[in-house]
C-alpha cells in the first residue's frame, strides 16, 4: 500500500530568520509553502491519485450508461491519506505541525512588513510595496477562512499505473503555493530550433522537476545513451463501432514534427489508421502541444521472458512538460516502449488472453523516483 516519505531537504528559509521581506517574496511571482504544509507518500502502482471518474459516480450512487460494468473500481490515494491524517495519531500530528508553522511563517511575514501599515495621504501615497503588501493580507484572511473546512488533497497526479512519489497539501496556502509552482512553466520557452547544447541551461530553469525510473524495452545503443525526445502530444478519436460517435480518445505524439501522422505505438498499423478504415487518424483539432522529454541511461540488463534472456534499459526520463502519456509515447517513439505499458507497448490495446505477449508478464515499470 501508500506510505510516507520523509524528503531530504536541500535548502529551506528558517521561520527565526531575522529578515523577511514579504513584498520580495509576492513581488518575484514565485509563491512557495511551507514544506510542514506538504506531505510526501509513495503511491503504489494500480492506485487512483483522486477519484475516478466511475468512483465518484459510485460513491453519489448514481449509474452511468457510459461507464463499463466490467470496469475495474481502484483504490483512491487521496482518500487513503485524508482518513489517515483524520484518523491516526501520527496523522493528528501532522495536520496540526502544518497549521501551526504555517501560522508562524504568516506571523513573521506580518511582523516584518507592520511599517507598511501606516495610513497615507495625498502627500503620502502608497508604494508597490504598500500595494502589494495590502495584497497580501488579504489572501491570509481568505486562507483563514478556509483552513476550517480544508480538506489535504494531491497537488498533482500520477497514472494508476505509475508507482512513486506524490505531493499533498495539507493547508489551504499549501496547496495554492504548490499547484502555481507544479504549472508554472520554465522561464525561457523550448523553441523548435534548440540545440542540444543550448537544452541544459534551458531546463535548469523549471520550478519544479520531475525524474521518473523505467525500465524499457531492448538495449539502447550506447551511442544513445542520452537524449532529448520532442514529439508534440495531442489527442486522436479511434472509432471502435459502427457509428461515428462509437469511439475512444487515445492520446498520441506527432511523430514527423508536422501534424500528419499520429503515432500511439509500434508495429501497429492502427496508430496511423482508423478501426476498421482506410482513413489515416487525424488530430482532434487545437489538442497538439508541446511535449519535451530528456533521457539518460542508467544501465543495462536482462529479463527473463518465455524462458529465454530479453534486452532491458533502465532509464532515468525527465519531462520537461505535463503531457498525457507523455513518457510512454516518447520511449514507445524512439522504439524502446516502456515495460508493461499496454498502451503505447507492442501488445497495443489487445484485449485477448495472450498470455505470450510480452507486456502481459510485466505491471507498467515506470516509477516516479524524485521531485
Amino acid at each position: 500500500g501508500w506510505h510516507v516519505l520523509d524528503p531530504t531537504i536541500s535548502m529551506l528559509m528558517s521561520l527565526n530568520d531575522a529578515e523577511i521581506d514579504a513584498s520580495e517574496i509576492f513581488e518575484s511571482g514565485v509563491e512557495f509553502p511551507c514544506v510542514s504544509g506538504l506531505l510526501f507518500v509513495n503511491k503504489p502502482s494500480g492506485m487512483s491519485t483522486l477519484p475516478t471518474k466511475q468512483q465518484q459516480l459510485q460513491d453519489a450512487g448514481i449509474e452511468s450508461r457510459n461507464v463499463n460494468g466490467n470496469t475495474p473500481i481502484y483504490p483512491c490515494l487521496s482518500d487513503a491519506v485524508k482518513l489517515w491524517l483524520k484518523s491516526s495519531p501520527d496523522g493528528k500530528k501532522r495536520m496540526k505541525h502544518a497549521r501551526e508553522e504555517e501560522d508562524k511563517w504568516w506571523n513573521a511575514l506580518i511582523r516584518s512588513q507592520k511599517h507598511l501599515d501606516k495610513p497615507h495621504s495625498k502627500n503620502n501615497p502608497p508604494t508597490a510595496k504598500h500595494k502589494q503588501w495590502k495584497k497580501s493580507k488579504q489572501l491570509l484572511k481568505q486562507l483563514k477562512s478556509k483552513m476550517s473546512s480544508f480538506e489535504p488533497r494531491p497537488v498533482h497526479r500520477l497514472d494508476i499505473d505509475t508507482s512513486g512519489i506524490v505531493c499533498i497539501a495539507l493547508t489551504p496556502y499549501a496547496l495554492r503555493a504548490a499547484s502555481m509552482l507544479f504549472e508554472r512553466k520554465s522561464c525561457l520557452s523550448y523553441e523548435s530550433n534548440t540545440s542540444n547544447d543550448d537544452f541544459d541551461q534551458q531546463v535548469s530553469e523549471d520550478v519544479v522537476k520531475k525524474q521518473y525510473v523505467a525500465l524499457v524495452e531492448g538495449g539502447i545503443a550506447k551511442e544513445k545513451s542520452s537524449g532529448m525526445i520532442s514529439h508534440a502530444v495531442g489527442k486522436v478519436w479511434v472509432q471502435d463501432g459502427a457509428s461515428e460517435t462509437d469511439g475512444h480518445h487515445e492520446w498520441a505524439c506527432d511523430i514527423l514534427d508536422d501534424g500528419s501522422l499520429p503515432f500511439c505505438r509500434p508495429g501497429d498499423d492502427k496508430s496511423a489508421r482508423l478501426q476498421g478504415s482506410s482513413e489515416p487518424l487525424k488530430f482532434v483539432t487545437g489538442s497538439l502541444r508541446e511535449a519535451i522529454t530528456t533521457y539518460q541511461v542508467i544501465d543495462w540488463s536482462t529479463v527473463g521472458y518465455d524462458g529465454k534472456a530479453m534486452d532491458v534499459t533502465r532509464v532515468e526520463l525527465t519531462p520537461h512538460t505535463g503531457r498525457g502519456h507523455q513518457l510512454r509515447l516518447h520511449m514507445a517513439a524512439l522504439g524502446h516502449p516502456i515495460l508493461g505499458d499496454d498502451l503505447h507497448g507492442r501488445c497495443g490495446v489487445d484485449k485477448s488472453k495472450n498470455h505470450d505477449s510480452l507486456n502481459r508478464r510485466y505491471e507498467l515499470c515506470l516509477h516516479s523516483s524524485k521531485l
